[in-house]
């Protein structure tokens, strides 16, 4: 039976090969051919099956959808550095970046590239994102102005929460209008939280936020989310890991991390949604337990760390008392992340469950559409989404399914 041939432009081999800088011996050994062999594909004489196109991908540390893009994507915009990272137009992994960033921030901003050709195909267009803001404006007032574009009821909200559900109701109600939300999932290319919480790709349609998974909380994962929704509202890409006090920030990217933390508080806990809590009402600063702030921040979603910072905020708590807690938070924070990192080892995750999270329903509902339409075919979709054809029909189920 004669393997079928992946219809990959050679201009698109030369551009990922030289990109990666491999050389021409080392590719064609991933790939199990001869050098002459792969110089015909680069050449276009000559074209590699879908697993040999698999194995340059990860030879090259590109996604296998890039290899599918019309030409090779333009030089990247830099990302603005809220940690340590270098341009992103000079991607590579070296002491500040490791190689797993480095793959998850070219996989963002090429399956952007696509959605933007699978728009384009469908003679359709995405939403502008027309949502702006700057560091002069009121905190709470960009908050309420995120709840209002994303249509976020405080009912809405508790519902989602009782749940578990947070970030996934922030997360849909981002992809509705056309901002691509992915999570780093999964024990291939992950990344660890002290380099990277979520970054953010601002563009004026189809913007982008990546969340890292290994963030195992609902209401974690939420606050990262609207963080990075913010830089977005400030028209600047950027990373971060949510140290706001790194040494190495300058007092203007304090001033900007610090904005984007109260603005995401702001949007995650309105002052609405807060005082219609009894025990917060009342003026005045005070002492919280522990059972207290758990009920509250599991009925709204959101981490006990984050309501307390923001009850110091609006005056219900005090600096002091959160330096008291902030040890035991962390303390727990790294004894649920050995915990459930334990637990992920003995039950492994769906492939389609791991697929889903890591490139959302926005994109996958727009790779499976054009499929419908008869612009790509089916092993375009296994492509572009990572997936086995066989996995194709539990991811549909779950892009199309309807929110419980």
């Amino acid at each position: 039976m004669t393997a079928i041939k992946a219809h990959v432009k050679p201009e698109l081999l030369r551009w990922a090969r030289g990109r990666a800088k491999v050389k021409l011996e080392d590719a064609a050994k991933a790939a199990n051919v001869t050098v002459e062999r792969l110089q015909a594909w680069e050449a276009g004489e000559d074209a590699p099956t879908l697993g040999q196109l698999r194995n340059l991908a990860a030879k090259y540390q590109f996604p296998l959808a890039v290899f599918y893009l019309p030409e090779p994507p333009m030089d990247f915009a830099p990302l603005r550095d809220f940690r340590r990272l270098p341009d992103v137009d000079k991607v590579q992994p070296d002491e500040t970046l490791s190689a797993h960033l480095a793959y998850q921030i070219r996989s963002a901003y090429e399956r952007r590239e696509l959605a933007l050709e699978l728009f384009e195909d469908l003679n359709g267009t995405p939403q502008p994102f027309g949502l702006k803001a700057s560091l002069r404006d009121d905190p709470e007032a960009v908050g309420r102005r995120i709840r209002e574009f994303l249509e976020v009821s405080d009912e809405d909200q508790k519902q989602w929460a009782r749940q578990d559900r947070a970030f996934d109701f922030w997360r849909r109600r981002l992809e509705e209008r056309d901002v691509l939300v992915f999570v780093v999932s999964g024990p291939h290319r992950s990344v660890e939280l002290a380099e990277m919480r979520g970054f953010a790709i601002a563009k004026p349609e189809l913007p982008v936020i990546v969340v890292n998974g290994k963030d195992y909380s609902q209401g974690g994962r939420a606050f990262t989310l609207l963080h990075e929704l913010v830089h977005i509202l400030l028209g600047e890409s950027a990373i971060s890991n949510g140290a706001t006090v790194e040494p190495s920030l300058s007092a203007e990217e304090r001033r900007i991390e610090r904005f984007c933390d109260e603005v995401a508080a702001a949007a995650l806990m309105p002052l609405s949604l807060l005082f219609s809590f009894e025990e917060v009402a009342p003026n005045g600063l005070r002492a919280w337990d522990d059972e207290e702030l758990r009920t509250i921040a599991r009925a709204i979603g959101v981490s006990r760390e984050a309501l307390l910072i923001r009850f110091v905020t609006i005056g219900r708590a005090s600096w002091d008392y959160y330096r008291q807690q902030r040890q035991r938070f962390l303390d727990e924070y790294r004894q649920r992340a050995e915990d459930q990192a334990k637990e992920k080892k003995s039950i492994p995750i769906k492939r389609p469950i791991m697929l889903m999270s890591w490139n959302g329903r926005g994109f996958t509902r727009l790779v499976l559409r054009s499929y419908y339409d008869q612009r790509i075919t089916l092993n375009d979709v296994s492509s572009y989404l990572g997936a086995k054809v066989k996995h194709i029909p539990e991811l549909e189920r779950a892009a199309f399914q309807s929110a419980e």
